[in-house]
């Protein structure tokens, strides 16, 4: 296991993967630590689709620009989003160990706010959430020494279709590439200086 600054320190896109497959051990942790990613009023808006299939990794390279990582790496990672948080979030919100009292708040509070929200606001809302569960899932398998590479560069509606799903409750919104990387060394990585981009008020 990497230590302390090192699993962010080292991260880099990688586009050049070994023909090998994860250990599956391994992966599933990465998918445990991407569920537990934390989340706009707790509402896990995300579902997570794994492809390790030879001919499923073809198509989907396909649908993500012809980017040959897709195909190549050791499995795939998509990112759902999902819009049907409106229908679950009380029941999720009663399973919390809280009193009545404070529940009917956060009902009071949050629901007109979700029930305001149109079909482009719910995608938009559930995606901030997706890039969320995505640095879990970038740095988690850093630190089993894993390499990433997240993919933004797809065709959503021939994804959306390839997966058939339900576009008034989910949509495909990232895909991540993991594997082994066959790289020799590491990439230099490029970054604003610390006072650049931090400013203490």
């Amino acid at each position: 296991m990497m230590k302390e600054l090192d699993i962010f320190k080292q991260r880099y896109s990688c586009r050049n993967f070994k023909n090998e497959k994860l250990n599956p051990q391994d992966l599933k942790n990465i998918l445990e630590v991407a569920r537990l990613s934390p989340s706009s009023l707790g509402l896990e808006p995300w579902r997570f689709l794994v492809a390790q299939d030879e001919k499923k990794k073809e198509e989907l390279s396909q649908i993500c620009n012809h980017q040959n990582h897709v195909k190549n790496c050791s499995a795939l990672i998509i990112i759902l989003s999902r819009l049907d948080f409106l229908d679950y979030f009380e029941e999720k919100l009663r399973k919390r160990d809280m009193e009545e009292k404070e529940i009917q708040k956060r009902l009071d509070t949050y629901m007109p706010f979700l029930k305001s929200l149109n079909h482009e606001q719910k995608i938009a809302y559930a995606r901030e959430q997706a890039h969320i569960a995505l640095a879990s899932i970038l740095y988690s398998a850093n630190a089993l020494n894993i390499a990433s590479c997240p993919i933004g560069g797809f065709d959503k509606t021939k994804l959306d279709s390839y997966l058939d799903l339900d576009t008034q409750k989910e949509i495909a919104t990232l895909v991540v590439a993991l594997g082994y990387s066959n790289d020799k060394n590491l990439p230099q990585k490029n970054r604003f200086d610390f006072d650049e981009v931090v400013q203490f008020l």
